[in-house]
């Protein structure tokens, strides 16, 4: 993508660019890959688990393709690029985000046309869908924390988690720049309509305030599920759905989403992939409303196409990061700003770290 992620409130849920899927036919099935194989590469986890549900096991058993899983690491454009450049596929279709789209944009030629059909569009998120990458969920960094940890007196923003004298526990925050920038300047009291383009000074001057009272700097979201599963953490900026999971598993997690940012996961190819044609198929395949509901019954994410709320149960709705309530207080992550800066923010945040 390269074009900022301006999503307001209203637009985000009403309004998109985006494609509908077909459902299969049998016309679809005729020409069906039978005996083929898809590599499709995902964030593992939850992720793996909410997308077998939805797309991998029907898509299987609909079209007589295998779809094997792999799991997308941390930072994919290098590996990315590297795939394409010498041509060593190790993944069909893989997860990105609009930043990785908008960095492996300005490098070159790296992902292919996903030739998305347009049905519906004012039915998905905008800036979900464009040539070359299909979204499929929303989701949000937020603030968890263990409510048995700070009892009736939880953080209610980046603010409340600056103030280590007020609000006291064991801290986590993630070890990227990425939005580690954002919530430092909003703790710092930038307005969240004022974050972009990032006052990158200021930003480390607030980090400067709360580094000594970071006890983990993260760098999974397995990870980060796993320290406030375990209470290792009293509170951490994380993944909506990695603290959904652990909430899910039993543990006394809770979620503030006020002053939280959101982004979205989505479908590539890429550039000369020799099952272009079937990553295709499976990417319109993943489009349908009803097939992204079902996901969300182990993912908290919010589905790109919003029709699949009328498949979704109010109570499971309501724990999903792009329902009126949640959404009102986070902002869009910059995806153009990150794609032309990541790099070099990335190792000033490193140097920082070692400092």
């Amino acid at each position: 993508m390269n074009n900022k992620l301006s999503i307001t409130r209203r637009n985000l849920l009403k309004t998109g660019a985006g494609a509908a899927a077909m459902l299969a036919t049998p016309a679809l099935m005729t020409k069906g890959f039978a005996a083929d194989t898809l590599t499709v590469s995902d964030y593992g986890g939850v992720f793996e688990q909410g997308f077998r549900l939805a797309f991998y096991d029907s898509f299987e058993k609909e079209f007589g393709v295998k779809i094997n899983v792999t799991t997308v690491s941390p930072d994919p454009v290098p590996q990315y690029k590297m795939s394409v450049d010498t041509k060593s596929y190790l993944a069909d279709v893989v997860m990105l985000t609009p930043e990785h789209v908008d960095r492996l944009t300005k490098m070159g030629n790296y992902l292919e046309d996903l030739n998305l059909k347009v049905d519906d569009p004012e039915n998905y998120v905008k800036g979900s869908l464009t040539p070359k990458f299909g979204g499929i969920e929303v989701y949000a960094l937020a603030l968890g924390y263990r409510k048995d940890a700070v009892g009736d007196n939880a953080p209610k923003n980046w603010l409340d988690f600056w103030d280590a004298d007020k609000f006291k526990g064991r801290r986590g925050l993630w070890r990227s720049p990425v939005l580690t920038l954002e919530i430092a300047l909003l703790a710092d009291g930038v307005a969240p309509d004022k974050i972009y383009p990032l006052d990158v000074d200021r930003a480390f001057k607030s980090l400067d305030k709360i580094r000594d009272h970071v006890d983990i700097w993260w760098t999974s979201g397995a990870q980060a599920t796993q320290l406030i599963q375990s209470g290792e953490l009293d509170m951490m900026s994380i993944w909506s759905t990695r603290a959904q999971a652990a909430a899910d598993g039993g543990a006394p997690v809770g979620i503030s989403w006020d002053q939280g940012f959101y982004n979205i996961d989505g479908w590539t190819i890429p550039t000369g992939s020799p099952k272009v044609e079937l990553g295709r198929k499976f990417i319109q395949y993943c489009m349908n409303a009803e097939r992204q509901a079902k996901f969300t019954d182990v993912l908290s994410a919010g589905p790109v196409n919003t029709k699949a709320y009328d498949f979704i149960k109010k109570e499971r709705a309501e724990l999903l990061p792009t329902t009126p309530a949640h959404v009102k207080g986070m902002q869009p992550l910059n995806a153009s700003f990150w794609g032309e800066h990541q790099d070099a923010l990335t190792e000033r945040f490193e140097k920082w770290m070692l400092g």
